[in-house]
Order: structure tokens, then C-alpha cells, then sequence
């Protein structure tokens, strides 16, 4: 029995009062056809119908259970459930491990009690949920989600319930609607893999301020999103609202580029407001499939089209020319040009710009739009500019379930996405690869920041091709000059400085033994290790780097490396594992790989064995889970070499 379609459901807490939750939720499953149990020791009618005094006395099987009680009371009533083997059960009550430790103490006992149990729970401190095909609401917002095709996922009732007005507004409606809370159990990942397999549902919304697996996460809307749309908006980006998540849902947020990184390789879109949310979620849930690029544009007013091409031309969207009915057009007029365009059968996308003019006859134009597009199974858009005189004219559309964007800008860009998406949404890779166990004998690491021994040791194992490098000491440096050659370089390890450059801790391009044993000596007094190198003069500088955070996967930085990596953040960012192709892909999405693959003339360089170097280090950061950080600055890649410089390796005392 799935947790979204119980065939019986037992209120414990219901009430009376119907401005309490439990008076709220009994008021709304009125009109659920299946058999509602009221539960309060208090009472021995409610609702015209038996109340028993705990889920136990009621005589008959029993799918959910909804708790709507003061938290104290919460970890009881879920032990009766267990033992009534009731299958599923909602949360509704706060007071766990949002509000500290005592709450957090109610979580883990409720969590033990479940464990051994194949009882989901959904919540606590969560809004209840809600699938309106079945009439079945356990919300307590003001307004009924109206049905439709679009799931929401949510970590906030508060979303959840402005987007029930909005959808009623926009005659849009919902699938499902979940609410998470404190997701003790259910979590988003569990819902995703229901919904990637709900008839009902056409696209996926969620608002999130953490996430609760992002390995799994990762795993499984890289696959729904080879289904079906998966939108994202994401709260707790700033310092101030990760704050704010953790005292609403007790979980921590990541930090912004965690976020970020994971959204985007899953496949999935991100909304970065609310505007954003529901423009996305308007364009999803009406619009069919958008492949081919190919957009038209009809127009009453030549500033906005112009503007609407413009953008089109950014977003890689092709517009031959916008077609201008000009001001004074009247409905036939837009008649006539919608002919002209839907005739071409090359036109992908359709959008109509209407400006209430002098002659605009805005809602007969809006009819003939209803019926003219009525039969064109392409995405079609309307922006209308223009406040209340608009707002007959858009209800006319709205009913027809025809998109309508105020903005012809933000409405070109909003196709945009709908194509980026449909066109790539069957090549999105799906995570994670399948990645061979690694087979070597492992050696012990310490805590820490390894020293330059230690590295050696480790980049030998992994086949990382470290640049020779000796300890300098003031009785080898003819020896080390003999076999490095000039120019030399001198500097610390990072384990002793890490920040060579502004504590004077290194020094380049050394071609005397005198300049070598003058600054040796300089290093000496303040290092007790000096290492030396020979310098590589030419070739191109990559940074790499890998940083384990929180429960997330580990995440390779690349991209242009030296001295001024952090001014031009020339970097991309992927989750591990990956593969050689897709690491290829990474590589040239950035200037430098642009560059390395002989951009406007320059010479082509071989990028195997950089790739080669990133997939070792990703077998040693895969095989060590006890590494939480490893920088690379810089990989100098030649014709056919890539050779480390520099490579700064934290072992954490986590160990997994």
C-alpha cells in the first residue's frame, strides 16, 4: 500500500475545535471515500461517527495514521501503531528535533521503535500531504490543492500552500503534494522514485534546505530526469538563511556551490526564486516537448519584439524574424499572422506578444489565439503587457490551459530552458559510473596535512606523475644540481607553509649554484625541509582539487591553475565517480580546456594524460574516504605530458 493512497485513515488527536489541526484534517477528509477513524480518549463521537479512545481499540485494519498531538505524547501513540502493524503513519506534530535536544531525543526513540518495522513515516513537523485524484487532503492550508500534473516535494507547508492559491489562480493544479518536515523517515529520494512512475504526475517541484542523501539524491533524479522534468528551488544559500533552515527543519544547509553542483549534474532545473518556481512549473505542466529550436514570434508592438529577438539570439533560440501586425492590428489581423506562422511546419515554438493598444481588441485576439493554436501540438506562450486591462483577456487563456508570461524576455528564456531541457534530457549520465574496486595493498595515513614523504609515497602507488623532486640539505645541492638541472626551484613543503608566495617560501628560476645555495640558505632559517624542483617552463597550468563536505560525494574542481587560479575562477565542478568521456566534456566546458583544444588556431595538446591523472587521483580519493581535501596547483600539461607541481593532501580524523 503505497503512503500516498491509504484505503483507511485513523486521526489520533482529532478534535472538535475545527481551528485545531486535528479538527482541520478530520473537516477535510469529508470528502476521502475511504474509512476515516477519529481518535481521542476524550471523546466517544465525532463527526457523527464512533471516536476511539487509541488506534488499538479499533476493530478493523487500519493503512495510516495520522498524529496530530503534543510531541510528548507522539513516541506512545507511534508504539500503538506499530502494534496495530499500521503501514504507513504522518507526523503533523512539531517539537522534535527542530527544537533541540529534548526533541531530538523523541526523534531517535520514535526512529529505534521503527527500525526493525516496514512502517513509513512521514514527517514530524511536517504540513501532511496531500493527492487530490483521490480527494484526499491532510494539509491544513487554506486553500485544497487543485488537481493536476504537477508534483511538489516540499521542506515548507508555508510554499506548499502559496502554491495552491497560485495554481487555483493559474487553473493549474497538483498530482501530489508532500511535505517533508524533519524527514525522520521519508524522505525526498523515496518520493522521487514513487513519482518517476505516477501516471498523474508530468513534472516534479521541490523545495529544499538540505538534502538528506545527496549520493542517492544524485543517483536517482539523474534517472527520473530521463523521464521527467525535475525543478529545483533550493532555500538556505546565504549564511543568514542556512541559519534560519537548521532552527525550520534541523538540518544544516550546503554550502551554495555543494548545491549547485549536485542540481545541475542530476539533470535537474533550478529555480533561484519563487517567480522563477512558478513561471517554470507553468511552462512544464502545459507545454509539450520542445526539441528543435526554431521560434516564431508574432508581435503588435515592434520594441518589445525586437527585445524578445535579441534575447532569443542570447539563449541560442532561432528567430528569423519576428512577425510585426503593427499597433493598430486588430483580432483578424493576429488571424492572419497566425495562419502565416502555423503554416510553417520548420517553427518549433510560438510566441505572441500583445500590447493593449488604442486598437487592441485584446480578448477576441485571445479567443482566436484559443482557437487557432487548439490543434498545434507545439509549446505556445503569450505574453501580455499590460496591467488589470490585461486580466480578462489572460483568464481566457489561463482556461484554456495556455501559457502566459508577463514579459516577452523572461518568456523566451523560459523556452529556452523547456528546450535545453527536452533537447538533452535522454543524454543526461546517470550516476553514479560504475567504478572498479580498487585492488592495492593501502598504506596507513596520519591526520593531517600529509608531508611531501608521505605524498611521494602515495602518488608512486597511484601512478599520479609527481614532478622529481629532492630535499635539499647544504652538503647535496651540487648532487641535486648535477641531476635536476637548471633553471631550479626552491621551496617549502606545504605541510610546514602552505602560502609560499606571501611568506617568501619559494624561489624560481635559479640558474647559479650561487643563487641556489644563497637561497637555500634563506629558506633554511625558517623551514626545516626544503624541497627542490626543476622548473618546467613551459605548458599550461591546471588546478585540480577534491574536497569531501558534509554526507556529499567528493567533488573535483578543475580549471585554470598558477598564481591567479582564485582571480580568474575558470573552474567547472563535478561529483565523483565519473568517467574518461565525461571528464573530457568537463575539461573543455572551461577556457583553459578551450584553449588546450587548439582554440582559434593554437596548437592541439593530447588531454589523456591529464584525464589520466584526474581518474588516479580519483581512485586514490575513492579508496582513501579518509581524505578530505587534496589541491593540485598546478598540473603543467605539455604535448603528450602532464606532470604535478604542487600537491597539498588533508587527511581527516573521520574515517569511514
Amino acid at each position: 500500500m503505497s503512503l500516498l493512497q491509504p484505503k483507511s485513515i485513523a486521526v489520533i488527536g482529532a478534535s472538535a475545535v475545527k481551528t485545531k489541526v486535528g479538527g482541520q484534517i478530520m473537516t477535510r477528509l469529508s470528502r476521502f471515500s475511504g474509512k476515516v477513524y477519529p481518535v481521542n480518549p476524550q471523546h466517544k463521537r465525532l463527526y457523527g461517527q464512533r471516536c476511539y479512545p487509541s488506534i488499538i481499540s479499533i476493530p478493523t485494519p487500519v493503512d495510516q495514521a495520522i498524529i496530530a498531538i503534543p510531541a510528548p505524547l507522539v513516541p506512545a501513540a507511534v508504539a500503538d501503531c506499530i502494534h496495530k502493524a499500521v503501514q504507513s503513519i504522518v507526523i503533523i506534530s512539531s517539537g522534535f528535533s527542530e527544537a533541540g535536544a529534548v526533541g531530538s531525543q523523541r526523534e531517535e526513540e520514535i526512529k529505534a521503535m521503527i527500525k526493525p518495522t516496514r512502517t513509513k513515516i512521514l514527517g514530524p513537523n511536517c504540513f501532511g500531504y496531500a493527492n487530490p485524484s483521490l480527494n484526499l487532503d491532510l494539509t491544513f492550508a487554506k486553500t485544497t490543492p487543485p488537481q493536476g500534473n504537477i508534483a511538489l516535494i516540499s521542506q515548507s507547508g508555508a510554499i506548499g500552500s502559496y502554491l495552491f492559491d497560485w495554481a487555483q489562480t493559474e487553473h493549474l493544479g497538483f498530482s501530489k503534494f508532500i511535505s517533508l518536515g524533519n524527514r525522520l523517515g521519508v524522505g525526498e529520494n523515496d518520493l522521487l522514485k514513487i513519482l518517476a512512475q505516477d501516471k498523474l504526475t508530468k513534472v516534479i517541484a521541490l523545495y529544499l534546505e538540505s538534502f538528506k542523501n545527496p549520493s542517492e539524491f544524485l543517483a536517482i533524479a539523474s534517472r527520473v530526469n530521463r523521464i521527467k522534468p525535475i525543478i529545483v528551488i533550493f532555500g538556505g544559500r546565504s549564511s543568514v538563511g542556512r541559519q534560519a533552515a537548521q532552527s525550520h527543519t534541523a538540518a544544516l544547509s550546503p554550502p551554495t556551490a555543494l548545491v549547485d553542483t549536485l542540481i545541475k549534474q542530476s539533470g535537474s532545473l533550478q529555480a533561484n526564486s519563487l517567480e522563477e518556481l512558478t513561471n517554470l512549473l507553468e511552462i512544464f505542466s502545459l507545454e509539450p516537448p520542445l526539441h528543435d529550436n526554431d521560434l516564431a514570434i508574432v508581435t503588435n508592438a515592434g520594441g518589445p519584439g525586437i527585445l524578445a529577438a535579441d534575447t532569443a539570439a542570447a539563449v541560442k533560440l532561432d528567430v528569423s524574424r519576428p512577425v510585426d501586425v503593427f499597433g493598430d492590428a486588430l483580432a483578424r489581423d493576429f488571424s492572419a499572422a497566425f495562419n502565416q506562422v502555423i503554416k510553417d511546419k520548420v517553427k518549433d515554438a510560438f510566441l505572441i506578444i500583445l500590447s493593449p493598444q488604442t486598437m487592441t481588441q485584446l480578448e477576441a485576439t485571445c479567443t482566436a489565439i484559443v482557437k487557432q493554436f487548439s490543434l498545434v501540438k507545439k509549446p505556445i506562450i503569450v505574453s501580455l503587457l499590460g496591467g488589470e486591462i490585461t486580466a480578462p483577456a489572460k483568464e481566457i487563456l489561463r482556461r484554456q490551459q495556455i501559457a502566459t508570461i508577463d514579459f516577452p524576455q523572461s518568456a523566451v528564456r523560459y523556452l529556452s530552458r523547456l528546450y535545453q531541457y527536452w533537447h538533452q534530457h535522454r543524454h543526461f549520465y546517470l550516476y553514479p559510473r560504475r567504478f572498479p574496486v580498487c585492488r592495492k595493498k593501502l598504506i596507513s595515513l596520519p591526520y593531517g596535512l600529509l608531508t611531501w614523504r608521505q605524498k611521494v609515497k602515495l602518488t608512486k602507488l597511484f601512478n599520479l606523475n609527481l614532478v622529481k623532486t629532492c630535499f635539499a640539505q647544504e652538503n647535496n645541492l651540487s648532487a641535486i644540481i648535477n641531476d635536476l638541472g637548471y633553471p631550479l626551484v626552491l621551496k617549502s613543503d606545504p605541510s610546514e607553509l602552505i602560502h609560499r608566495t606571501g611568506n617568501k617560501a619559494i624561489y624560481l628560476n635559479l640558474n647559479s649554484f650561487s643563487a641556489v645555495k644563497q637561497r637555500f640558505k634563506q629558506l633554511k632559517q625558517k623551514l626545516s625541509l626544503v624541497l627542490a624542483q626543476p622548473q618546467i617552463g613551459d605548458g599550461q597550468e591546471i588546478f585540480l582539487g577534491i574536497s569531501r563536505e558534509g554526507n556529499f560525494p567528493p567533488l573535483l574542481t578543475f580549471g585554470s591553475g598558477g598564481i591567479y587560479a582564485e582571480v580568474y575562477r575558470d573552474i567547472k565542478q563535478i561529483f565523483l565517480p565519473v568517467n574518461p568521456s565525461i571528464l573530457t566534456k568537463l575539461v573543455k566546458q572551461t577556457k583553459i580546456g578551450q584553449i588546450l583544444s587548439g582554440y582559434r588556431g593554437l596548437p592541439k595538446i593530447n588531454l589523456q594524460p591529464l584525464i589520466k591523472i584526474v581518474l588516479n587521483l580519483q581512485k586514490l580519493v575513492l579508496a582513501y574516504p579518509s581524505i578530505t581535501k587534496i589541491d593540485i596547483n598546478p598540473v603543467i600539461i605539455r604535448q603528450n605530458q602532464a606532470v604535478i607541481v604542487d600537491i597539498k593532501i588533508t587527511v581527516s580524523t573521520l574515517t569511514a
